[in-house]
């Protein structure tokens, strides 16, 4: 089996764990300041993710 190519996201949930923003950045380098600089409001959560894995994670 041979690797497939995944976007890294961003996605921001509400506090009803709906996807409000979901952007697709073309790798970590570009996408790891973009995560940086959400601000989350309260109940909301905010993920940076390697296709549906997650590497970061905040809570508002």
């Amino acid at each position: 089996m041979g690797k497939i190519y995944v976007q890294h996201r961003i996605v921001v949930r509400d506090q009803n764990d709906r996807i409000v923003i979901d952007e697709s950045h073309e790798s970590f380098t570009a996408a790891k300041p973009a995560f940086d600089q959400i601000v989350v409001r309260p109940g909301q959560s905010v993920t940076l993710q390697h296709g549906a894995r997650i590497i970061a994670k905040r809570e508002g």
